[in-house]
């Protein structure tokens, strides 16, 4: 039987310990430039924005689930990253507040064209081999960080102020670095209430397709949810899941759904983006577009010392 898995437990750790010790192949960077007080800048489990301090544009996790580009909007939820600190402080990951998959780069795929370097893009953290993909570090050189992967390459904003159809977000080589690598971190600082789902959505559900090629929308994604209520502590049992198919993007919907197969009302529902991944509150409408996926939710009791533990991000304020 698969162990209880703690998101900040040991397991993890393991897994990014290891991990840290392949990267050995790649140029280590100088003390002063990974460490120490750039660390700071993203202290663990707290959120933060992205912003090029050469666009002025964010850092956004794209509504599909899987891309990521830059929008110059501050408020929304997409635009928002959790910060996950690896043991040694050397190492961190960022999960999307919106979808909780991880910044990653493609080293393997090239950037499309018009912009430079590899891809960029939302991961889930399901198998150790992953973190080789969504491993950061930060370089404070001024008033400004670089995130370098673990391949050695500078996170990249694509683009000009004159050209914002070009909104892409890569990775490409140290020595091509530029004011384009150059990021401004800003804190966003926790709410102290817990502020829900967002209420219903209109989604054609009865009849999806002649009612979508009627009016040209996109049809409601199928998906397979597998739930089940954490442990008081926010762990989770991997033999405990149950599941059903779900069909639309509201998130208003699924958490009816949760009521009426769980039987409970006071909790809050978050998604694990991957077995390995920390929980995150879903304060979202579902990523469009994934039909065929699987999404492993999470209900955490309000009163739990397991809800404690969750931050929410307040994106309202200044």
């Amino acid at each position: 039987m698969d162990p209880v898995i703690r998101f900040l437990g040991l397991q993890v750790h393991s897994v990014l310990s290891k991990a840290r010790t392949a990267t050995s192949k790649y140029t280590a960077l100088a003390p002063e430039q990974a460490t120490g007080d750039a660390m700071n800048y993203f202290p663990d489990r707290q959120h933060v924005r992205l912003r090029s301090l050469e666009l002025g544009t964010y850092l956004h996790a794209a509504a599909d689930g899987i891309e990521v580009r830059l929008h110059p909007e501050r408020a929304s939820l997409n635009a928002a990253d959790g910060i996950e600190n690896e043991q040694s402080n050397t190492y961190l990951l960022l999960h999307s507040a919106a979808s909780g998959r991880y910044l990653a780069a493609d080293t393997n795929t090239r950037a499309p064209w018009g912009q430079r370097g590899f891809r960029v893009e939302q991961r889930e953290f399901d198998e150790p081999e992953v973190v080789d993909s969504i491993m950061w570090q930060v370089i404070r050189p001024g008033n400004f960080v670089l995130l370098r992967h673990v391949s050695g390459r500078l996170l990249r904003a694509n683009g000009a102020r004159l050209f914002n159809w070009n909104t892409g977000v890569t990775v490409d080589k140290f020595e091509n670095r530029s004011a384009m690598n150059r990021w401004v971190v800003e804190p966003i600082p926790p709410s102290q209430l817990y502020p829900g789902v967002p209420g219903p959505i209109a989604e054609p559900l009865s009849n999806p397709l002649f009612m979508c090629l009627l009016f040209g929308r996109e049809s409601p994604p199928v998906r397979l949810i597998r739930f089940q209520q954490a442990n008081a502590d926010g762990t989770v049992n991997e033999d405990d899941w149950t599941e059903f198919q779900f069909r639309g993007n509201s998130s208003y919907r699924l958490r009816f759904q949760l009521v009426v197969r769980m039987y409970i009302v006071n909790f809050i529902m978050c998604v694990r983006a991957g077995r390995y991944a920390r929980l995150t509150l879903i304060l979202a409408n579902l990523p469009r577009g994934a039909t065929g996926a699987t999404l492993y939710i999470v209900a955490v009791h309000s009163l739990s010392p397991g809800a404690d533990e969750l931050r929410y991000p307040d994106m309202d304020a200044a």
